[in-house]
């Protein structure tokens, strides 16, 4: 690849800090977005761009640092004021435009939009802003900017303003709201998202639907022209919207599965389970994942199925996610009071139906994902969901995948797993008794076909596959 590469997210591959004796030290970023990109950019004559979050990233800043010692790929942060930061993430990114894409307002009572959304909403086009310069900034051998997520969203648009002769991919990883949903957003912010995004030469997805959702919308803007095969024209500029499902890699989770610290998680792990059989969950504990309606599902089976009762343990991993926010304070507190309530009404001295665990803990997880006989994913809507690949991959037991269908990895995974409408409880609790009950032959076919299909997909090929359609709209300048 002749061109260097700039990528652009809120949280970066690592972070800095100052250990007890003053020096500067480094540390793996957190998030999923960190996960499904680690391995991908890390290459030669690689720059990512992301906010500053410790005093450290702040002293590194504007000059950067290499992102592992001796390496040619940096880490560049940009700098916001506190107040700032937090109308654009906590208030404008995560309320409003994670609420809007995953479909989870009351729409009877929420949202109400008023002075103070506006205020939010100024903050959230100058972090943009910000971001945008960062990027025009790093602009020797002209590069690919490789722009992620709703919270950059403004960010292409600004880009092409700064340098025209940019070649531009942004990459959503969450759902994209239909058009008719999308409209709950103010006029004006509705139509800045779009054309900022419009403002890419390839405005990537996880998947078809939320592909058809974006060119849904930006056909209602004036200017825009939707032409066949998922391009559109802006301003007499060709553009396209595709959808790049992301991919897991089996050889770095297999060795973490490996480690003898996971091998000592899941010894016990198996003791706490014993003969029982093991329904897993792993998810952040916010509302999008549908944790609620996991549980009723669960109690429903148990209810409709008085056989199981004391032969299968629910494991529901859970970590704390943007405790900050009340809302997702209050879902996590439902979730949990939902799953103590269970535990009461059905439970024994020798048997509690479901254990619940919040914890930061990856490893745990990893060795969590081994002993699973069914594994229940069912998002209310989602744009990928890594759990839903992770677990097939290094799973011992050739366990079932629950899967909803608004989750991105139903069109990639939907044929080899139990799939479910999300919002119906009877359905889930059908598959969880066909995903325990499932005679072995189909079981192990099942399981094989996960695996072949997370595996015919790599980090690298979906990156490639996204330069290539770049190459296709926009060619490189000779």
């Amino acid at each position: 690849m002749e061109s260097t590469i700039v990528v652009a997210s809120n949280r970066g591959p690592v972070s800095f800090d100052h250990d007890e004796s003053g020096m500067l030290t480094s540390h793996r970023g957190a998030g999923g977005l960190v996960t499904a990109l680690s391995g991908v950019f890390f290459r030669d004559d690689a720059t990512w761009v992301a906010a500053a979050m410790t005093d450290g990233d702040r002293e590194v800043a504007l000059e950067g640092r290499p992102i592992d010692p001796g390496s040619h790929q940096r880490v560049r942060f940009v700098v916001l004021p506190t107040e700032r930061y937090d109308a654009y993430y906590n208030q404008m990114a995560n309320r409003i435009l994670w609420f809007v894409h995953h479909y989870l307002w009351d729409t009877a009572r929420t949202p109400m939009f008023d002075e103070e959304t506006e205020v939010f909403w100024q903050h959230f086009v100058e972090a943009n802003r910000a971001f945008a310069a960062a990027l025009a900034d790093e602009g020797d051998r002209h590069p690919v900017y490789l722009i992620q997520d709703y919270h950059l969203s403004l960010v292409p648009g600004m880009l092409r303003e700064l340098r025209p002769d940019a070649r531009i991919i942004h990459f959503t990883h969450t759902p994209f709201a239909g058009a008719t949903y999308l409209r709950i957003l103010p006029l004006h912010m509705r139509e800045a998202i779009l054309r900022g995004m419009a403002g890419a030469d390839v405005v990537g997805f996880q998947a078809r639907p939320w592909v058809e959702s974006f060119l849904l919308s930006v056909r209602s803007l004036p200017g825009f022209r939707v032409l066949r095969g998922g391009r559109f024209v802006v301003d007499d500029r060709v553009a396209a919207a595709r959808a790049f499902p992301v991919a897991v890699s089996a050889h770095p989770l297999r060795e973490t599965a490996a480690r003898p610290e996971i091998l000592a998680h899941r010894r016990e792990l198996e003791a706490w389970r014993g003969e029982a059989a093991l329904l897993l969950r792993v998810d952040r504990l916010e509302p999008s994942k549908n944790i609620l309606r996991g549980f009723l599902a669960y109690e429903l089976f148990l209810r409709s199925h008085p056989s199981w009762l004391e032969r299968v343990k629910f494991l529901a991993l859970f970590s704390p996610s943007r405790k900050a926010l009340p809302e997702y304070q209050a879902y996590g507190d439902d979730c949990l009071g939902e799953a103590e309530r269970i535990n009461k009404e059905l439970g024994t001295k020798e048997w509690q139906p479901i254990e619940v665990r919040v914890q930061e803990d990856y490893g745990y997880a990893v060795g969590a994902y081994g002993l699973y006989d069914a594994l229940l994913v069912n998002p209310v809507y989602d744009g990928m969901n890594l759990v839903a690949m992770e677990g097939p991959l290094v799973n011992r037991r050739h366990g079932a995948l629950i899967l909803s269908r608004n989750a991105g990895a139903y069109s990639r995974l939907g044929n080899h797993a139990l799939t479910v409408n999300p919002f119906d409880i009877r359905e889930t609790a059908d598959a969880i008794h066909d995903a325990l009950a499932m005679p072995d032959e189909e079981r192990m076919r099942r399981a094989r076909g996960l695996s072949r299909r997370i595996q015919a997909h790599t980090p690298p090929s979906w990156l490639a596959s996204q330069l290539e359609a770049l190459d296709q709209v926009r060619p490189p300048e000779l």
